[in-house]
């Protein structure tokens, strides 16, 4: 059958951005026994339930923290015999993405969650993490099903609601479904991502006395800070910091409120595990803060303006990819101080190891709060290689896939990659403003997961 996958993901364009105009953000004020992450991230996993019902497919319910669009072998007529196609459980294939989005954060051009077509892009939060992969993977399941193929294996569209902050929807998920044979999620980079560097966060906390009376920075934890904000508890600094403003070229803005200096700097929002592809705004400000001769400002400038963790002691192993270290969320107030610290780190080092580092160095107290070691899969698994081989054909790239920085579901599953969607011709904006996928690209993607979800599901 011959498929024109530009034409088909135009098609249902309408049903996407519908999803991407859901503001599916982690909201805790609206949490509840069947939204467990809050009202926002419930309608969009609802309206993804609603789009597979009327499309015919079964929709499997995980207590509102995820749910399973199930395409499983049928009983088919060949020659005038009946063939029961079954697979056992442990056959199952899940292709697994998320439906909740990092907060928006400042400098857009279009409404965030706009869902607004602009020069063949699909604009909004999510249109890249991972909204639109999540639905290209669906659209792939419905053009399986149209074909009413043979399959060997049940297929899975499975779609969370936790995975930018604890992933503990999809731990409660194979929990009550168990473990696929095998899994793949559309979260990362083309060709694949076939293991991912070990992720943990710490938690900063402290007392603190010195010249701020107020500081907040960042969006949230795996996040570079887009904008960060102090206030000083009087005003004799603002002359000074205007000055270094102007001198080094720092995105800030100096005033004075009542007595007070008051800054707000303006940074570049990227994921965390490419921390080079932002400016932290938090850094920023925390240099012209130990310019004033704050202490606390001082220590914690040293310690994370170098984003590879050079400051701090670390030593990446030889051939390994690099450690990296983000201060995502940093906060004073009532002479207290918290914060929350994103850091990836490499095959050959260990979260206690880079505990210890960071503890050697920072004078504020820290916790390990999440922990995830690094995965890694066999290149000559079938179903890597399967995926592989569809991506080459369908393109004629042969680059090798890599080990990513990135935390994705495959973390849960472990015997599970990341597939796409990202390539080297589209610019990487996740957590980003303006986040948006052109439309002839994911078109193109379409062809590559239809393709791919066949053939896992016959091998």
């Amino acid at each position: 059958m011959d498929i024109n996958f530009q034409q088909y993901l135009l098609d249902h364009l309408t049903d996407l951005q519908n999803l991407i105009q859901i503001p599916s953000v982690y909201d805790g004020d609206t949490v509840s026994d069947n939204a467990p992450c809050g009202k926002s991230i419930a309608d969009a996993l609802d309206y993804m339930a609603t789009l597979a019902h009327r499309d015919g497919f079964e929709v499997l319910t995980y207590d509102g923290h995820a749910i399973a669009i199930r395409l499983t072998p049928q009983t088919r007529t060949h020659q005038n015999h009946a063939i029961l196609q079954t697979a056992p459980e442990d056959e199952r294939i899940d292709i697994v993405s998320h439906l909740d989005v990092v907060e928006p954060g400042l400098g857009w051009s279009v409404p965030p969650f706009c869902g607004e077509i602009k020069d063949g892009r699909l604009y909004g939060r999510g249109s890249q993490d991972m909204k639109a992969p999540a639905f290209l993977t669906y659209l792939a399941l419905k053009l399986i099903q149209r074909e009413n193929l043979p399959l060997k294996r049940e297929l899975r569209i499975v779609l969370g609601t936790d995975e930018e902050r604890t992933m503990n929807d999809m731990f409660y998920y194979v929990d009550k479904a168990g473990m696929p044979a095998f899994a793949f999620t559309p979260d990362g980079f083309f060709p694949m991502a076939i293991g991912e560097k070990g992720s943990l966060m710490w938690r900063l906390s402290g007392k603190y006395e010195g010249i701020i009376e107020k500081m907040d920075c960042g969006v949230q934890c795996n996040v570079v800070a887009p904008i960060a904000n102090a206030l000083l508890k009087d005003g004799q600094y603002t002359a000074k910091l205007n000055d270094l403003v102007s001198e080094k070229g720092i995105p800030c803005t100096v005033s004075e409120k009542h007595g007070k200096t008051y800054l707000e700097v303006t940074g570049k929002a990227a994921h965390a595990s490419m921390p080079q592809e932002g400016y932290s705004a938090t850094t920023a400000l925390l240099f012209l803060l130990k310019e004033c001769g704050d202490g606390l400002a001082d220590n914690l400038y040293q310690c994370f303006a170098d984003f590879y963790g050079q400051a701090i002691g670390v030593k990446t192993p030889t051939g390994a990819a690099d450690y990296t270290m983000n201060l995502g969320i940093f906060r004073i107030e009532n002479g207290s101080c918290y914060g929350e610290v994103d850091a990836r780190y490499p095959f050959g080092m260990t979260s206690k190891e880079c505990t210890a580092k960071l503890a050697s160095k920072c004078s504020l107290s820290l916790s390990l709060d999440y922990d995830s070691p690094p995965t890694m899969n066999d290149p000559d698994d079938p179903y890597v290689s399967t995926l592989l081989s569809v991506y080459r054909e369908k393109t004629g790239d042969y680059t090798d896939p890599v080990i990513s920085g990135g935390v994705s579901y495959s973390k849960v599953f472990g015997h599970c990659v990341a597939f796409g969607p990202a390539g080297q011709e589209e610019p990487l904006l996740a957590h980003q403003a303006d986040e948006s996928v052109s439309l002839t690209y994911a078109g193109r993607v379409l062809e590559i997961y239809y393709e791919a979800m066949k053939r896992i599901a016959q091998i």
